[in-house]
């Protein structure tokens, strides 16, 4: 499906362009609305907008409200929420146009949806002539990223122990990160949901080193606290299984020679390190198996001593 980036709609809003129509749509809300607001910014209208509900208003009652002027002059701003609701869309398509200079456009119109059919003809039709931005998933690999960017943006400071507990949070979502971290930066204290992933993760991040380094006899002697708090073996499972996928990740580009594994370079440095002590397919089969231990650890009576000390032995070599 052809779409426009987000990166290349700001960079047009960086240059004071603006497009008389857009459709922003996709499970990352977060995104969403960060573009809304920079659209906001650039119109800069001391009139305010118009705000409209899709589900209550079709095509050519949007068309019409993004058609009227204000008395005063000025760009009028008209914002569609729920927009994947509105019916006969089709009137729409007389505010599609190209990106033009702020002071040569009279209204913009903004469509918030949360998803976009393709089949449909009026979707053809808008993804072919107007600016359609998909604000996706943020996926595994990006977390880390997103992390930092905003908590450098609330001014909080982030070990890297408390960016591995915030990307392995369950749901994950952008909206979630930034008032977690809101709530680091007015508070200083982490929220409940991350500090009991902290605690039910112990000191996890010794462990994991440990694991990774394929120290055995650490990692052995840890185990049995894991063994009698069952509560904390999921929560590590997650930190394991992402890290294990961190690095395969970083060792297929060693094996393959490819650049396509991005990451920060506090996590590169740790994972280069662990990257010494593993094969590409040791990390693949380990995956495999922190899998399977997931499931055992859910559906299985087996004794969580046994199921631990089972993986170190067989992934740490001594």
């Amino acid at each position: 499906m052809p779409k426009f980036e987000l990166k290349a709609i700001q960079t047009e809003l960086d240059q004071g362009l603006l497009r008389p129509f857009y459709w922003i749509w996709g499970p990352e809300l977060f995104k969403g609305r960060e573009l809304l607001k920079k659209i906001r910014k650039v119109v800069n209208s001391s009139w305010g907008e118009e705000n409209l509900d899709g589900s209550e208003v079709d095509g050519a009652a949007i068309s019409d409200a993004a058609k009227s002027l204000f008395l005063g002059g000025g760009i009028k701003l008209v914002v569609v929420r729920d927009a994947h609701h509105i019916k006969n869309p089709e009137a729409l398509s007389e505010l599609f146009g190209p990106p033009v200079p702020q002071s040569d456009v009279s209204s913009v119109c903004v469509c918030l949806a949360k998803d976009l059919d393709a089949r449909k003809k009026f979707s053809k039709l808008l993804i072919e002539q107007a600016a359609v931005i998909s604000c996706e998933g943020v996926t595994e690999d990006e977390r880390e990223s997103w992390i930092l960017f905003l908590a450098k943006r609330q001014g909080v400071q982030v070990a890297p122990p408390l960016v591995s507990r915030l990307a392995c949070l369950d749901p994950w979502s952008l909206d979630r990160i930034a008032q977690e971290l809101e709530k680091l930066a007015l508070s200083g204290s982490e929220s409940d949901a991350v500090v009991k992933a902290s605690r039910a993760a112990w000191d996890s991040d010794e462990w994991i080193e440990n694991f990774f380094s394929r120290d055995r006899a650490a990692a052995l002697s840890q185990v049995d606290v894991l063994a009698e708090n069952v509560d904390q073996a999921l929560p590590l499972l997650g930190l394991l299984s992402w890290n294990a996928k961190q690095l395969a990740g970083i060792l297929s580009d060693l094996e393959y020679r490819t650049h396509a594994f991005k990451a920060h370079p506090l996590q590169v440095n740790r994972l280069k390190r662990w990257s010494r002590q593993w094969k590409l397919a040791e990390v693949i089969e380990l995956q495999r198996e922190l899998f399977q231990l997931d499931l055992n650890f859910k559906q299985t009576p087996l004794l969580p001593l046994g199921l631990w000390t089972s993986l170190v032995c067989r992934f740490c070599a001594g």
